[in-house]
């Protein structure tokens, strides 16, 4: 099961480390921050970058999620945000499946190897969007991105991965 912790924007990192020297072994609890790997093109040049795909929120992947709310409770409200109860929050478990469906173990979503087919439909040859392609609302070459419409903590969002088509680099 995921939870989710809101921090403050580009504290994802520190709050990463900060919540794994909280959190003791015996819990077994993995600690990340979602990315996304996309195409971007500037200066005429198209390069791989890495972006946080939701800003100011930290995941905690555990069996144990009352231990760890428990444990978080424990640790000085600076370091967390928001109010006592709600900077902590579980998400459903079929968010985490879909979540863990696109994410590898440090929580980078990579980039998916697209085609198209002779009558225009879209294949997905490799990475995360082969696993929920009936997820993808649409794709834009042009940009290289997928979109998926999601819902996530009651909220539905879009989110926009990374393509690359097959045989066009640079």
């Amino acid at each position: 099961m995921w939870c989710v912790v809101f921090v403050k924007d580009r504290e994802e990192k520190n709050t990463e480390e900060f919540i794994a020297g909280l959190l003791s072994e015996s819990l077994n609890a993995r600690c990340f921050h979602l990315t996304r790997s996309r195409r971007k093109k500037f200066k005429g040049q198209w390069h791989t970058v890495c972006e946080d795909l939701f800003p100011g929120y930290v995941f905690i992947d555990t069996d144990q999620p009352d231990r760890v709310f428990g444990e978080l409770k424990k640790a000085s409200r600076p370091k967390l945000l928001f109010s006592d109860e709600a900077y902590v929050s579980a998400l459903e478990p079929q968010e985490s499946d879909f979540m863990e469906k696109l994410a590898d173990r440090n929580g980078v979503i990579g980039i998916s190897v697209v085609n198209i087919a002779g009558d225009g439909t879209v294949r997905y040859l490799s990475g995360p969007l082969v696993n929920v392609k009936s997820q993808v609302r649409k794709v834009n070459f042009h940009k290289r991105v997928a979109e998926l419409e999601i819902s996530l903590l009651g909220k539905k969002r879009i989110l926009y991965l990374g393509i690359e088509l097959e045989g066009i680099n640079g």
